[in-house]
């Protein structure tokens, strides 16, 4: 299995800051550096790390001095976090990878080692949602077998009690990605209006997506004060 890292997006919510870049500690610890750093603990000679990264940020993170022998950068522009992982998964012969978004913070359980490596479909990794991330974030609903029910993007009416913020999966999610869509969220949609069972699995702990500058504030609160 391959980790997917997508980086190359223009962070225009942002005003073009790239969020990965955040820092969430007291030595300027990055967000990615953290995903790296976390997944280091799980990796072995066969996984590899793929990251999609903008040609003019890759100095950038290169300063960085990421400790991973399995790292590896692949320079892109595009416009959606679809086509970036598209465009990742051409490097790779890997039949399952998992997908982190480098902007993002788990605090508690981390769910890299919790999801099936080796989906048939995919398996997404859920938290409880916080009244304050309402319309900010993907919903999901689950059966009472933890299979996705039903899955709706950002929308503050929806009321689900879970979010989802990684997943994995495998080749034949491809049917579903469509370079197009901003996300994969998009294609777990159209996977699940088609009638595929999509595996989840609840990750005790806090979901935080940094690319809100609210969101970010607040796992600030939760980190440093």
């Amino acid at each position: 299995m391959d980790i997917l890292i997508p980086a190359a997006g223009q962070a225009t919510r942002m005003r073009g800051l790239p969020k990965f870049l955040l820092p969430i500690d007291e030595s300027y610890t990055t967000l990615l550096e953290n995903h790296i750093n976390n997944l280091s603990n799980i990796l072995d000679n066969h996984n590899r790390i793929l990251i999609g990264i903008r040609p003019d940020l890759l100095p950038i993170v290169k300063s960085l001095n990421l400790s991973s022998e399995n790292l590896i950068f692949i320079e892109m522009i595009t416009s959606t976090m679809n086509e970036t992982i598209l465009n990742l998964t051409e490097n790779s012969d890997s039949h399952y990878f998992q997908l982190i978004m480098p902007d993002t913070y788990f605090l508690g359980v981390q769910p890299y080692a919790q999801l099936e490596p080796n989906p048939e479909l995919c398996d997404l990794a859920i938290w409880k949602i916080r009244d304050e991330q309402r319309g900010k974030l993907g919903e999901v609903k689950i059966d009472g077998n933890n299979f996705l029910s039903d899955i709706v993007d950002k929308n503050p009416n929806t009321m689900f009690d879970y979010s989802w913020g990684s997943l994995t999966f495998s080749r034949k999610l491809f049917k579903y990605i469509k370079k197009e869509d901003p996300h994969i969220g998009y294609s777990v949609s159209s996977a699940l209006n088609d009638k595929q069972q999509i595996s989840t699995k609840f990750i005790n702990g806090k979901y935080f997506d940094c690319g809100t500058p609210t969101e970010y504030i607040e796992l600030f609160r939760e980190l440093l004060l």
